[in-house]
């Protein structure tokens, strides 16, 4: 039975209803510039040529794990005008394999992949942790970036107020999904937050279609 993702990809705070966002599990997340101005850099034949502002962005990125209890960071990426990054929450109790996973980071130098964690349970839903959630975590992570770029002299950036947010439901979506960051810059002719692409802010559940149901 095909999935359907509509009622799993979610935006801002609003999220699923009744949907606990405190709960472990791996989350994938995309935040957007404002007007989706490009301020991080430029695509060329498909390798990202990043400005500067981008280390700060990712220092503050990696400092997510020191901030918040018991979360893991896992692949992750900056694009021109916006991030994907995949947050996993756990809890302390047993349950969890860690696994250790390393490409070649060298030709595209804005991926990591980071403490990469899989959960024997199928649904990625354990025990309730009301240490954190991902709302806290994004909000923290826009404010303090925001900060730092404006300090930088970036005086207009701006993210966009929305995020969007899906919930992983496996391994085998976990493993799609960091396939389709990793391949981000290649694809950025096509990709939805390109103003200049056919797919500019396509559908959700259209454009993400073949990663969630693959």
């Amino acid at each position: 039975m095909a999935v359907d993702i509509t009622k799993k990809l979610v935006c801002n705070s609003l999220g699923l209803k009744k949907y606990d966002y405190s709960q472990p599990g791996a989350y994938f997340m995309t935040i957007c510039t404002d007007n989706r101005i490009c301020y991080f850099g430029n695509v060329v034949d498909g390798i990202m040529i990043s400005f500067t502002i981008i280390e700060d962005i990712r220092e503050v990125w990696l400092e997510i794990p020191k901030r918040f209890q018991c979360v893991d960071l896992d692949a992750f990426i900056i694009m021109p005008n916006h991030i994907h990054g995949i947050i996993i929450i756990n809890k302390e109790s047993s349950g969890l394999i860690h696994q250790s996973r390393r490409i070649n980071c060298q030709n595209n130098p804005n991926l990591r992949l980071i403490n990469q964690s899989l959960t024997k349970t199928k649904n990625w839903i354990l025990t309730k942790s009301s240490q954190q959630t991902v709302g806290k975590i994004i909000r923290y992570f826009k404010a303090k970036s925001s900060k730092i770029i404006h300090e930088s002299g970036f005086q207009r950036f701006r993210w966009q107020r929305n995020y969007y947010e899906h919930i992983v439901r496996s391994t085998k979506e976990l493993n799609g999904i960091r396939e389709y960051i990793i391949n981000n810059p290649v694809k950025w002719e096509l990709d939805r937050e390109n103003c200049l692409s056919k797919n500019f802010k396509m559908d959700l559940g259209k454009y993400f279609r073949d990663i969630f149901e693959k």
